[in-house]
């Protein structure tokens, strides 16, 4: 066998090892299927209230603890999602924790914000310059555009109001009668928003997109028949925004115009250009008519829909929820712009960096002083409803302190790049079936899905605020102080990946890097038990570093080959042509268990985002067949993470996940 011939072989026996790895994702699915999936008992309330009274005692009483920083994008569908779990209603809580910094911040951009527009409708509607018309000195930021979108939005559906015979062509009769009052501006500006974004165009998957997440109970075919009537009011909402902002010559206004009514015949498009112009600037002669004081007022209410805080969110939704009366309390928490960060720590005087530990260590002790457990969970988190009652039968049988189930981070599925897309999934897959396994050797902790006994946690003095994997730090610091190891989960909570191969690897940088200081705390820590911090130092470097540079190699031996075929130093045909074919075979194993993994977590997907074409979300299939450019990506940011924790450049902050809009 020639050296050439050698190589090749040596880079068939790697391949057939991992895939050998990859084969034990069967073996963990047996596993946790006969241990944890298979074995879930069906539970109610009357039967763990009855099991509590044999026991002589109270249902355990839960807080769900959700930290929220710029978080208005998704934090009222957590909330009503978190009051409506399968438990009852007076024996849990829901603690949502903002930022005071957001309030601070909110108050310096809307007032900025405001005055811009403001300046730019006194320049506009000025009789002296309507003539000329001259441009902005500089284009509009992305609060003033929002905030004057939303402005003309309520406009447009004022005029609507008042006169409807004034849209005989571009509304149908239907008009907006099935959409909530109170949504209407909102749902008007996002179309509105998606048209100047687009320079007109506004596909079906975008229109219809926009109106499910508003009014979610809408069938797909009264959408399709009633969008018409969203964009005929929309229309003039982007001609007077050109109109207004300046963007634009005056051709470019009519040709949007023609792309948004989607006019082909010339005499048709003069037509509702035409109509158009006269509705806009019936629009903009209307906010002319008001008093200065009126429009000044006008926006600062329109800046609080338009840019919303968190708090601004989460106080209309308890609102509305407490009209209801069916769902459990949600309470919400402040931190203070200087809290410390500590558990039960104080108020500085000076702004305190925010990390999410420093927001869970300021709710912690705000909770029902009645409550056992406590519960944490992302802003975007939606918790399978019957969570509470397994945990909370887990405790009475059991006892059990600390419970971590798995995330299943798949839900903005089809807003994501392919890149995530395959990440999600199978971090997905990992979490069901891995996440069983790996509690034998690490006392694994994610920071959301988790439940804790607040005992246990006010022992252990709560998160360390500082630390960049605040949640992997307690489970490990669990374990040495208290000798407590995480019990696997078997209820799921859908979340979010990161949509951009940016966000993505932030992300996985700030883990790999927050596992690597846990180790550095571990080697520093003098007074926990010496053979309890050896063991964990010894997982953790498997699991981390060790794994790490493991696959990372592992997924450069393909372009290797390759390379080295091409100046002649690899020789593939030393093998039969049968174990060419079966290498192919296992190939095909790869791809096939993609699509499965896709049509396994399908269920957790935001279908609202799914495409609107002839195959609908079956079109997705192809993206996910770049899964070795994928595989090659997955472990790069751990393994930037190892690079710059030598270089002395790892990350210090702790950086928020970014969020899609649901």
């Amino acid at each position: 066998m020639t050296g050439p011939q050698v190589v090749y072989c040596c880079a068939v026996v790697v391949y057939l090892i991992f895939f050998v790895l990859f084969a034990r994702f069967f073996v963990w699915k047996y596993l946790a299927d006969r241990d944890y999936w298979g074995r879930r008992p069906v539970l109610t309330a009357h039967a763990l209230q009855s099991l509590a009274h044999q026991q002589g005692r109270d249902l355990p009483r839960f807080s769900v603890l959700v930290p929220a920083r710029n978080e208005a994008a998704v934090i009222e569908k957590t909330v009503e999602h978190l009051t409506r779990m399968d438990y009852p209603k007076t024996h849990y809580e829901v603690v949502v924790a903002t930022d005071q910094k957001e309030v601070i911040e909110a108050a310096r951009t809307r007032p900025a914000a405001v005055a811009e527009v403001e300046s730019l409708l006194r320049q506009r509607l000025d009789p002296d310059a309507a003539a000329g018309r001259p441009a902005p000195a500089r284009p509009l930021g992305p609060e003033a555009a929002r905030l004057l979108t939303h402005l003309l939005a309520e406009q447009a559906l004022r005029e609507y109001n008042s006169g409807r015979s004034r849209y005989p062509v571009l509304v149908v009769p239907s008009g907006l009668a099935w959409v909530p009052h109170a949504k209407r501006p909102g749902l008007l500006r996002d179309i509105a928003a998606l048209l100047i974004a687009g320079r007109g165009r506004l596909t079906e998957r975008q229109l219809c997109c926009v109106v499910e997440r508003t009014v979610p109970a809408r069938p797909a075919e009264q959408l399709r028949r009633e969008g018409p009537a969203l964009v005929g009011l929309a229309i003039p909402v982007l001609a007077a925004f050109h109109d207004l902002s300046g963007n634009g010559g005056r051709r470019m206004v009519p040709n949007m115009l023609r792309r948004a009514a989607r006019a082909k015949h010339r005499a048709t498009a003069q037509i509702l250009v035409s109509l158009v112009r006269l509705l806009s600037a019936t629009m903009v002669d209307s906010l002319a008519r008001q008093s200065p004081a009126d429009l000044r007022s006008r926006l600062e209410l329109a800046a609080i829909e338009a840019l919303p805080t968190t708090q601004d969110v989460v106080d209309r939704t308890i609102c509305g929820l407490g009209g209801r009366g069916t769902g459990a309390r949600v309470k919400h928490i402040v931190v203070p712009y200087d809290f410390d960060g500590r558990f039960g720590g104080r108020r500085t005087g000076a702004s305190v960096p925010s990390t999410k530990g420093r927001a869970l260590n300021y709710a912690l002790v705000h909770v029902d002083p009645l409550t056992e457990v406590c519960g944490f969970y992302d802003a975007e988190s939606r918790p399978d409803p019957p969570v509470l009652l397994y945990v909370a039968w887990r405790r009475l049988v059991a006892g059990t302190k600390v419970m971590q189930g798995p995330v299943f981070q798949v839900r903005n599925f089809f807003q994501m790049g392919p890149l995530c897309r395959i990440a999600s999934l199978y971090q997905a897959v990992t979490h069901e079936w891995y996440l069983p396994h790996l509690f034998r050797r690490l006392p694994f902790v994610s920071g959301t899905n988790l439940y804790v006994e607040k005992v246990l946690l006010q022992e252990l003095g709560g998160y360390d605020h500082g630390s960049l994997t605040e949640d992997l730090e307690l489970g490990v610091r669990a374990y040495l102080r208290a000798g407590e190891w995480p019990e696997y989960l078997p209820y799921a909570s859908s979340e979010q990946t990161p949509p951009t191969l940016r966000g993505f690897f932030r992300q996985r940088l700030r883990w790999g890097t927050g596992h690597l200081q846990v180790m550095d705390k571990l080697r520093a820590d003098n007074t926990s038990d010496p053979v309890r911090r050896r063991k964990l130092l010894h997982h953790l470097f498997v699991k981390g570093q060790m794994e790490w540079s493991l696959y990372q190699l592992a997924t450069l031996v393909p372009p290797a080959v390759v390379v080295l075929y091409f100046m002649g130093w690899v020789d593939p045909y030393g093998l039969p042509v049968a174990v060419h074919r079966f290498l192919s075979a296992l190939t095909l194993v790869y791809w096939g268990f993609t699509m499965y993994v896709y049509v396994r977590y399908h269920g957790y997907l935001d279908m609202s985002a799914r495409p609107r074409n002839r195959f609908g979300h079956w079109s997705v299939l192809p993206q996910l067949l770049i899964l070795p450019l994928a595989a090659f990506m997955f472990p790069v940011p751990y393994s930037a993470a190892m690079v710059l924790k030598g270089l002395g450049r790892e990350p210090k902050a702790w950086v928020k996940t970014p969020r899609t809009v649901e």
